[in-house]
């Protein structure tokens, strides 16, 4: 008896951007060969071949050689071997690849998680089989989890404040899709079809692409890098407005990553002896440079400089393009818009109406901490302890616990007997993520790791020390204070990432029973000022 089960095809689709755009401006020229016409109902298409000189033909052809009105089609002989389908339905353009055809696609043109929004809307949100993210909190990291057994998405640590989801893979409930599905920008099935089965397909797909994403997902919307070069442009560009009209007022620099503040003596904007090193990073600063240089203050040049660190012999330890330090929020329409290390993500208006609305309740104490005027927060945490009374001195004073922190840094200043301080001169969100993780990490250690406490307890002052280590305290008898040295307003005026990683800290610590308390530290008005010149050498003269 004849097998008349259809042989299955993978299909890489990807929709095409809108606009008058040809079917030839989709793919590369310099790389497409043959191109040929089908017929196939519903759809207008174009097969393009690319250009390639092979040995055999791979078994994928035979779903456009096997066509019984199409034409004969060169492909060449080796697993090399390329090609896209050009279809147009309805007036949306789709690509789909065939073996190395990718390479065809021009990606400039290419809708951007087409094929993770039509996944979300088609996956069985129990069968969820792999999941590529980023986060956006701290350093961007990206990350792959992946299951033997289908699960739910928070079974693969999706984490729905601080995750960029960009790529999904799970059991299709769509018969239609194919038994799996993957999405990220192009949309991957294996489906058992022929190429009149296409219109079908891409039909489906253009309906799920543009239906709302199941309430399990819509976080997926809350926080989303633009990838569009259009988009990003355009966000330049009103950026750039920012900056040329308002001088920056609301733009300012910080350091994109995390950096070593022990061998940092300064940055610069160049690596010439006479040029200024400045303690730390200001848009002013860099408005300065500009000018003395007779160079406008402008996004164009800020691309075109880069920002040093220096070690005390005034070398660069590190450098980053000036854009990448750049932070900025925009508003463009009713959309926001945020620029963080050289990336702009698009933030929905109600997430950013309920993280506010989360900090809005925040204990905020008045500054009762002196005036910060040091290069760093080490400096400072010090001459604090030796010139305020009843503040003990716990900077770098680490705990060793041998789990998966190695070492914990309680806090950097005990006030009194029970205020646990973690202090921070604010930079950039990063620092401030940093600075906000500690401090619940070393809490919850405090009060979950007996271990911990008796380790500890060994470098506390007699008058603070646990009388019994061993016995669980007492949470709500502390309180955790992020003292962040800063003239913005607290917590109201920090970035919005920032916002995020401490509400999540917050509500960490409330849970946990804990006291938390934010509170400014007064700038010096020196701070800005401080510039170091590399030392002139004398030559003596022979």
């Amino acid at each position: 008896m004849a097998n008349t089960t259809e042989r299955k095809e993978k299909l890489s689709i990807y929709l095409m951007k809108e606009g008058s755009f040809t079917a030839d401006e989709f793919v590369k020229p310099e790389l497409a060969g043959q191109k040929y016409t089908f017929n196939i109902p519903g759809i207008d298409s174009i097969l393009y071949v690319k250009r390639e000189s092979p040995a055999h033909a791979p078994i994928w052809t035979r779903i456009f050689t096997e066509h019984p009105d199409g034409p004969i089609v060169e492909f060449g002989k080796s697993s090399n071997v390329g090609a896209v389908l050009y279809a147009n339905l309805d007036g949306r353009s789709f690509l789909i690849s065939f073996g190395t055809g990718f390479h065809l696609i021009n990606g400039e043109l290419t809708e951007r998680d087409f094929g993770l929004r039509v996944t979300l809307n088609a996956v069985d949100p129990e069968k969820l089989r792999s999941l590529d993210k980023a986060s956006y909190d701290d350093n961007p990291l990206n990350s792959r989890t992946q299951s033997s057994l289908e699960v739910d998405i928070f079974d693969l640590q999706a984490n729905t404040e601080s995750d960029l989801v960009y790529a999904v893979t799970g059991a299709c409930k769509v018969p239609l899709l194919g038994t799996h599905i993957t999405g990220r920008d192009a949309l991957t099935l294996m489906v058992e079809t022929k190429l009149d089965g296409i219109p079908k397909i891409l039909a489906k797909t253009l309906e799920l692409f543009k239906s709302p994403l199941p309430i399990a997902y819509s976080w997926i919307d809350n926080v989303a890098k633009v990838r569009d070069p259009d988009t990003i442009k355009i966000l330049d560009l009103l950026l750039d407005d920012e900056i040329s009209k308002t001088g920056g007022n609301s733009v300012w620099l910080g350091e994109p990553e995390i950096v070593n503040w022990e061998t940092n003596s300064g940055y610069s904007f160049d690596m010439y002896p006479s040029s200024p090193r400045h303690q730390t990073l200001c848009i002013d600063d860099l408005r300065e440079y500009l000018d003395s240089r007779s160079i406008e203050f402008s996004l164009e040049a800020i691309k075109s400089i880069s920002v040093h660190i220096n070690d005390e012999n005034y070398r660069s330890t590190q450098s980053w393009p000036a854009y990448r330090c750049i932070h900025a929020e925009i508003a463009n329409g009713n959309d926001r818009f945020i620029i963080r290390n050289g990336s702009w993500f698009r933030i929905e208006a109600d997430f950013i109406a309920e993280i506010d609305k989360r900090l809005a309740n925040a204990k905020v104490l008045p500054s009762y901490l002196p005036s910060y005027s040091y290069a760093n927060e080490g400096e400072y945490n010090l001459q604090v302890s030796k010139t305020v009374s009843n503040i003990h001195l716990m900077d770098k004073n680490n705990v060793k616990t041998g789990g998966p922190y190695d070492k914990i840094e309680f806090c950097d200043l005990i006030v009194g007997s029970d205020n646990f301080v973690h202090v921070k001169y604010y930079r950039s969100s990063a620092t401030l993520s940093h600075l906000f993780s500690q401090g619940a990490v070393a809490a919850e250690a405090f009060l979950k790791d007996e271990d911990f406490r008796k380790k500890l307890n060994l470098k506390l002052p007699t008058h603070i020390a646990l009388v019994d280590a061993a016995i669980r305290p007492n949470p709500s008898a502390y309180t955790i204070t992020y003292a962040i040295a800063t003239s913005k307003t607290l917590p109201s005026e920090l970035p919005f990432f920032s916002k995020v990683t401490l509400k999540n800290a917050i509500s960490h610590l409330d849970a946990l029973g804990f006291n938390v308390a934010l509170t400014s530290i007064p700038l010096d008005p020196s701070l800005g000022n401080t510039k170091k010149f590399k030392p002139k050498v004398i030559r003596k003269k022979r």
